[in-house]
């Protein structure tokens, strides 16, 4: 006669694999959950960092608080993250009013948080998860030639320039509107890029551009200095830039640059920025006017010594070469 397990015995085996198989169960749903959860962060984390990034170009490009606002919030919205829906909550501050870049008008902070449900373990009472993700983006800075400046070589479209003013020293000038018109709009200085740099050219209007003068650096070791610049009424050949070091040491660097109209494509010579006009009000004009035809910026780059610290640098001792923007990198 064979051996039958007892009644009580065969409650105890079913109690045991049900137990177990619940426990399976479980634990497979956490995996999946946690699976979940963490796709949804990633998700939730690359939003918040095209957002940060769509807000820092629009600080760059109109300075705008309602522009940088909006921008980061629609970018986070075309990535599945649209502020007050689904208990989503994107926010953008420029400054930043929290961490390392806190104050910083230059520094955009973007932060999304969102409610995210459990898939399996919600049967276990566990509610929503908070799920929060956050970026910064500082715009590059640049070295300010505010304390340098004595040409007004860009203006508003309309704005009356003196004939013997403007970029040329004869009533001609960049034309602000058609460098960055958002910026212009606002009464902020164009905007530029080259080879990795973010060029803030000066106030529209007013003193914006350097030439024929000597002016300070910032004390540092760096490798290379990137400029923006042109001449007006023809090329100058060999125009010499000068730096100083801070042991007395000095380097001669010779550029030929093309004229603003005119590009002779020298070489070490980049075009950074092409206009279809300047503004002008030449001898004989009322008014001013936009003389309709190529206008260029070009790129220069010169090469510094990194063993030794900067000091000054002193422009070619020429009206025509103006220098409208610089960057150096280490």
């Amino acid at each position: 006669m064979g051996c039958r397990a007892s009644p009580a015995r065969l409650r105890k085996m079913l109690v045991s694999y049900t137990l177990i198989f619940m426990s399976m169960v479980l634990f497979a749903g956490l995996a999946v959950d946690v699976g979940l959860l963490e796709r949804s962060y990633l998700q939730l984390q690359g939003a918040t960092q095209a957002a940060v990034m769509a807000s820092s170009i629009a600080l760059q490009r109109s300075g705008s608080a309602a522009n940088i606002t909006a921008a980061g919030k629609a970018l986070a919205s075309s990535n599945g993250f649209t502020d007050g829906s689904n208990g989503v909550v994107v926010t953008i501050a420029n400054p930043p009013t929290s961490g390392t870049y806190s104050g910083n008008s230059m520094a955009v902070m973007a932060t999304i948080t969102k409610p995210v449900p459990p898939t399996f373990l919600g049967v276990l009472g566990l509610g929503k998860v908070t799920m929060r993700a956050q970026a910064v983006f500082e715009t590059p800075s640049q070295l300010s030639l505010t304390s340098a400046f004595n040409v007004n070589a860009i203006y508003m479209d309309g704005h009356s320039i003196p004939s013997n003013g403007g970029f040329d020293a004869d009533g001609y000038a960049y034309s602000a509107n058609a460098m960055g018109g958002v910026r212009a709009s606002n009464g902020l200085g164009p905007l530029l890029s080259w080879r990795g740099s973010v060029f803030y050219l000066g106030t529209p209007n007013s003193l914006n551009g350097v030439s024929n003068t000597t002016f300070s650096l910032p004390h540092g070791s760096y490798s290379q200095m990137l400029i923006l610049a042109s001449t007006g009424y023809g090329p100058a050949l060999n125009a010499n830039f000068v730096v100083t070091y801070s042991d007395g040491s000095t380097a001669t660097i010779p550029l030929n640059m093309s004229d603003w109209c005119n590009p002779a494509f020298y070489s070490g010579e980049t075009i950074v920025a092409s206009l279809p006009y300047r503004d002008a009000e030449p001898p004989g004009y009322s008014t001013p006017v936009q003389f309709y035809g190529q206008v260029l910026v070009y790129g220069y780059s010169i090469n510094l010594d990194n063993t030794k610290t900067l000091s000054t640098l002193k422009l070619p001792t020429v009206r025509n070469v103006v220098l409208l923007a610089m960057d150096l990198k280490q």
